[in-house]
């Protein structure tokens, strides 16, 4: 309300004494009602005395004289030097009150009866400690005021402390924090969101989202957050804010997470129209009238109508694959020339690729190790790594036209074996080659040693025979041949060719595309030469027998 710290701590310290001194008035109220009960009760004792001394109820004469001998000793003990009150010198509440020089301490022993044999003091609240007077004109020592604020004091910096309205590390830092706060608000203003992101990030761990100073910077943060996209993160920073001590930063950011809520929810839940992408872009076409731009030309085409009967549409249509699983049974029966369409083998082929393509780097994504965060929100990241979702069988069996794309550690496990090569296939048109009247073959040792062995025919001379270890990269699921060993009459044909071979097999590094019992899939994962250009880009191979070729040698 508009107070100074000392006013306030002058205001506790006030407060407390006034409450000490209305108990100490209550205690000493207390005390009076006491001893007015103890003289009453030893009024009774006496005269129960008195009457079972006499025996006579009827002698009233009696009764009157004891009545007033008992009386006058209560009254004597009532007036003790120690309890006259001392003269009241001023008038009002409470008073001045003179000191009873004459009072001594003295004790008694009450005679019979409930109050017990043995001595006490007359003043049990003065002799153990009580007998404290408050009052007007009464004062404490000059120290207990300045006691009282100090301790006040000393306790609300440790609350303050504690919270995290007063942080040590914003005061060490003050210099950077304020530089800081000064380049990103000046980003903000300018458009420059990220540089206004990563200049506020680097000095979150010193601040407090509970001081007047760290409430500002992750309140820019978070505004800069939601500039750039990283709603999330803004929507954390906003959350945390709207607890804040400090009153302000925490109605902005309320306000703010409102809007961003607001505006979520219009977009996915409502589903509101005004927020739909495609309603944006239909109305920024028609405000530029580029749905009419062509009306203003003479010349113009006629985009309405499509020869359903032409040639060129209609290989394009019959060549569609809709699915993996149709990619598949369409290389499953590609066995020989003739069996299926060759421009279809290829766009089968090519659909296969992209599915795993798209799970590979889906993978490759959620495997990435996650970046230290660099902003720092109370001690603890804004944004918690994402977790790492195990796969299920029943996710992977949910539905037959999605791709799984196999662990390496499965995918080796498959690729054991012996293999006839099938076809090979361009990475564009409807180059297909079928080797279903050769003997194209390989095998796979994936032990610990992990080698390979294949014979590729090559001329009239023979077949290619090659040998050597296999190299195997788990994260593209790219095999690699090394330490090649070659020989056969087809190579000494490709010696006095100067032919490379590539017309008679895979050569490369192959990255398999899928693998099980029955089909395994690559393609060509070199380098070298740009994909438009690669012969022989996919391979497909059937799995044979082991020793079905290799024993032949």
């Amino acid at each position: 309300y508009g107070m100074s710290e000392d006013d306030l701590f002058e205001l506790v310290a006030a407060k407390m004494a006034e409450k000490k001194a209305r108990e100490a008035e209550e205690e000493r109220e207390e005390e009076e009602r006491r001893r007015a009960a103890a003289a009453a009760a030893a009024v009774e004792s006496e005269e129960r005395e008195a009457k079972l001394s006499s025996g006579k109820e009827d002698c009233q004469i009696d009764k009157a004289l004891k009545y007033k001998t008992a009386l006058d000793k209560q009254k004597a003990a009532l007036a003790s030097p120690d309890d006259v009150q001392p003269k009241k010198a001023t008038s009002g509440i409470g008073g001045s009150w003179a000191k009873n020089e004459t009072a001594t301490e003295q004790s008694r022993r009450p005679s019979r009866g409930s109050w017990g044999y043995f001595e006490r003091p007359n003043d049990i609240s003065k002799a153990y400690g009580g007998g404290k007077r408050v009052g007007a004109g009464y004062t404490k020592e000059s120290t207990s005021s300045v006691t009282s604020v100090e301790e006040t004091r000393r306790k609300m910096q440790a609350y303050r402390e504690k919270v995290g309205i007063d942080v040590q590390s914003e005061k060490d830092n003050a210099a950077e924090i304020e530089a800081a706060l000064s380049i990103g608000q000046r980003a903000m203003e300018r458009g420059m969101y990220g540089t206004a992101v990563s200049a506020l990030e680097k000095v979150t761990k010193w601040c407090s989202t509970n001081s007047q100073l760290g409430g500002k910077v992750f309140l820019e943060l978070a505004m800069a957050y939601e500039a750039v996209g990283r709603t999330q993160e803004a929507i954390r920073v906003y959350g945390t804010l709207s607890k804040s001590k400090i009153e302000e930063i925490k109605f902005n950011a309320k306000r703010l997470l409102y809007g961003i809520e607001a505006m979520q929810f219009m977009r996915d839940e409502a589903k509101v129209k005004a927020f739909q992408k495609r309603n944006v872009q239909d109305t920024f076409i028609e405000t530029t009238g580029m749905n009419t731009f062509a009306e203003n030309f003479d010349d113009r085409y006629n985009t309405a109508w499509i020869d359903m009967d032409s040639g060129f549409f209609r290989q394009l249509t019959q060549s569609v694959v809709r699915g993996i699983r149709e990619a598949r049974q369409v290389v499953l029966q590609a066995t020989g020339s003739g069996e299926v369409d060759r421009r279809k083998v290829v766009q089968a082929l090519r659909s296969m690729s992209r599915y795993f393509d798209d799970a590979l780097e889906k993978e490759i994504e959620e495997n990435a190790p996650q970046p230290e965060s660099v902003a720092i929100m109370d001690g603890k990241p804004i944004l918690e790594p994402k977790k790492q979702k195990q796969r299920t069988m029943n996710e992977e069996v949910a539905s037959m036209e999605q791709f799984i794309l196999a662990g390496p550690e499965q995918m080796k496990a498959d690729l054991k074996g012996e293999w006839r090569l099938q076809l090979l296939a361009d990475k564009r048109g409807d180059g297909v080659k079928y080797f279903n009247n050769t003997e194209a073959w390989q095998s796979f040792d994936m032990s610990s040693s992990m080698t390979f062995e294949s014979s590729i025919p090559q001329g009239f001379l023979g077949a290619v025979n090659k040998k050597g270890d296999l190299k195997f990269d788990d994260e593209r699921r790219i095999y690699t041949q090394t330490k090649v060993k070659t020989g056969g009459g087809g190579f000494l044909q490709a010696l006095m060719t100067g032919s490379s071979g590539a017309e008679a097999g895979p050569n490369g590094p192959q990255q398999i595309i899928s693998v099980d019992g029955v089909l395994l899939v690559t393609k060509y994962a070199g380098k070298g030469r740009t994909e438009a250009s690669v012969k022989n880009y996919f391979a497909v191979w059937r799995r044979v027998e082991p020793g079905t070729y290799s024993s032949k040698r």
